[in-house]
């Protein structure tokens, strides 16, 4: 009997130093813990120990050198904690706590050349997220242009920033969100003629479930580039065929340095095209230029445009001007009277 017991000794010394390897170190579990633990959640502004402990075995029973890292989220979105020593456990501490510090904690173990990860542990934290910062910049910007909105929070990330417009100033509705690991997050916008005018922001702490207040509401200063263009057809939007008429457009610049262009069109056909603030097209008219001519002013994303219809006739016979006839008519009259009064 105590011949058997020996040899299952022999196997079992045998199975561990072959799975301690080189190292000479065999990892049995790897544990996280926290405090204070409530099953309601932790209060706002608490102090939360968290507690990485290894079970290590070793073959010269000496404890090696062991790494511990703290992680955040689920999947180790966020490395908290790195730190290194000879002891079987470590600490991270959470200094007043936020609502936003909720979400999964774990740890890994790393010695010689074993790894070891700890399971998940999920944490409350009770209270209201902060209110984020939000700004424009610049806050006055030309139509056509881009601005930056930017949207802060002291929160911990990982956050999800949402980014609101106010759609004819009321209410507010979702414009562009972001997930980000930092505590400041910008978006792009391009300033057209149908851009709104207000922009908040609020932050989201997905693990939580947890939204924050709105943002101050900031508005947006938009300046036009140029007014809208001005449109004359001379001599009138009547012309006989084999005239002569002339189409003039152009804007008032309202910023020195824009450089609008100026199209002149018939229907949706450019027959004219010039980069200034003033431009003429004149021709012959002809029966087919009959038709809707517009003015359209372009400057980068920036586009107003006005029409007016354009008719061409075609005269059937000679028109006598209007003292000859009235000659001619007197004449006549004159005749018919002489000759009743003989």
């Amino acid at each position: 009997m105590l011949k058997a017991n020996f040899f299952l000794w022999i196997i079992l010394l045998f199975h561990v130093i072959k799975t301690m390897g080189a190292s000479g170190v065999i990892i049995n579990s790897v544990k996280l813990k926290y405090n204070p633990t409530d099953a309601g959640g932790i209060k706002e502004g608490s102090n939360i120990t968290l507690t990485c402990s290894v079970d290590i075995l070793t073959l010269s029973g000496q404890s090696p050198q062991i790494s511990y890292l703290f992680y955040k989220g689920q999947t180790q979105d966020a490395l908290l904690k790195i730190v290194t020593i000879q002891a079987q456990e470590s600490q991270y501490l959470i200094q007043s706590a936020r609502p936003s510090h909720s979400g999964y904690y774990s740890c890994k173990v790393e010695a010689e050349s074993q790894r070891e990860e700890s399971a998940s542990t999920f944490i409350t934290v009770t209270g209201n997220l902060q209110t984020p910062v939000f700004t424009i910049h610049p806050m006055e910007v030309i139509l056509g242009d881009s601005t930056e909105l930017c949207c802060t929070s002291e929160e911990i990330p990982p956050l999800t920033f949402i980014f609101y417009t106010y759609k004819n100033g009321l209410n507010p509705v979702r414009l562009h969100e972001n997930s980000s690991k930092n505590k400041t997050v910008t978006h792009q916008l391009r300033v057209t003629t149908d851009t709104e005018k207000n922009y908040s922001c609020t932050i989201e702490v997905p693990a939580a479930r947890s939204v924050s207040k709105h943002s101050e509401v900031v508005q947006l200063s938009v300046q036009n580039p140029f007014s809208d263009p001005e449109f004359e057809i001379e001599p009138s939007n009547r012309i006989i065929e084999g005239a002569h008429f002339t189409i003039k457009c152009r804007v008032t610049l309202l910023l020195p340095h824009v450089k609008p262009q100026l199209i002149i069109m018939k229907d949706t056909t450019p027959i004219h095209a010039e980069i200034t603030n003033s431009t003429v097209f004149s021709k012959t008219a002809n029966v087919t230029d009959t038709g809707k001519y517009g003015c359209m002013a372009r400057w980068k994303s920036v586009s107003r445009n006005i029409k007016s219809q354009v008719t061409v006739t075609v005269t059937s016979q000679v028109e006598i001007p209007v003292p000859v006839a009235w000659i001619l008519a007197t004449a006549l009259f004159l005749s018919v009277s002489t000759v009743c009064s003989n």
